[in-house]
């Protein structure tokens, strides 16, 4: 891609605006009536504060202000004839609803997908491939550090987790829902939406066999490390080649997945257990996928 130089002698900050249509903002604001009751700090103004935040990595609300009123004469031009106190970026962060944003997101994504993977390496299966992985977010860290308790870091108790599904074509997300930090991965598997033919990876803490079995049934392949309270049953060792042994494969099983007990509500489903040796670390993982095919 030519380099341009539209943009020669402009801030970076508003050269990344400049990809944000007004238009596309104020449709999405009278979409989900966003600007409603608000005087001065209309949806723009918050998106804006909001990208500065993140642009300029600050961690509160103060930080953020201080920061914007010491560059309040680089946002003019951006459209932002005021900079928000705390209290009116706080109870916008309150009431403002945030499918503004996610729709937001999701209308650029769309707009400029064209121009995101054209560096990245292209194959049949990469562009498949969607990866969920969840991170815990720690806040009020300082405050659990001065009760004297080393444990209570304010991951659990003062913290959020963010659910993020990615697709390594545009390792861009696809999905991201914020939850307590305590909440467990497995609960956020029925949310995941994927179309026909994906190939979706996920650590063992998603494990849930009926979001499971409703995948195979949508004709999505997953592809897990087992965990180790696993239910299932060896129905056939499969044998394994040279080339497989080549490539650290040491055991292929045909297996049943799921607990017996409750087989009447989630069907036992058939799998397939890869047991692999990494020469590298020298540690065995094993490898747990409803496709019978792919992993050959």
């Amino acid at each position: 891609m030519s380099k341009s130089t539209f943009f020669t002698g402009q801030p970076v900050f508003n050269q990344l605006l400049s990809n944000i249509s007004r238009s596309t903002v104020t449709t999405l604001a009278k979409k989900h009536n966003a600007d409603h009751y608000c005087k001065k700090f209309k949806a723009f103004d918050h998106l804006v504060t909001m990208l500065f935040c993140c642009f300029h990595h600050c961690t509160s609300l103060r930080e953020l202000i201080t920061g914007m009123q010491a560059n309040a004469h680089r946002l003019h031009h951006l459209g932002m004839k005021h900079t928000p106190r705390r209290s009116t970026l706080a109870d916008a962060n309150e009431r403002r609803t945030a499918d503004f944003f996610q729709d937001m997101y999701h209308k650029l994504f769309r707009h400029h997908f064209g121009v995101l993977p054209d560096s990245l390496p292209k194959g049949r299966i990469r562009d498949n491939i969607f990866i969920v992985d969840s991170t815990t977010i720690t806040l009020f860290s300082d405050v659990f550090k001065a009760c004297g308790n080393a444990n209570a870091n304010g991951r659990k108790k003062g913290g959020v987790k963010a659910h993020i599904l990615i697709r390594a074509k545009d390792d861009m997300p696809h999905f991201v829902h914020i939850t307590e930090a305590a909440v467990n991965d497995k609960t956020i598997m029925p949310k995941l939406s994927l179309p026909k033919g994906s190939i979706l990876v996920m650590d063992k803490g998603y494990n849930s066999y009926l979001p499971m079995a409703n995948w195979t049934k949508q004709g999505v392949t997953w592809v897990t490390r087992l965990n180790k309270r696993a239910r299932w049953e060896c129905v056939e060792e499969r044998p394994v080649d040279e080339k497989m042994a080549a490539s650290g494969v040491r055991r292929d099983r045909y297996i049943l997945l799921g607990n017996p007990e409750k087989a009447k509500k989630v069907p036992l489903q058939p799998a397939r257990l890869i047991t692999y040796y990494d020469e590298k670390t020298g540690k065995e993982f094993e490898f747990l996928t409803n496709n019978k095919e792919l992993a050959l």
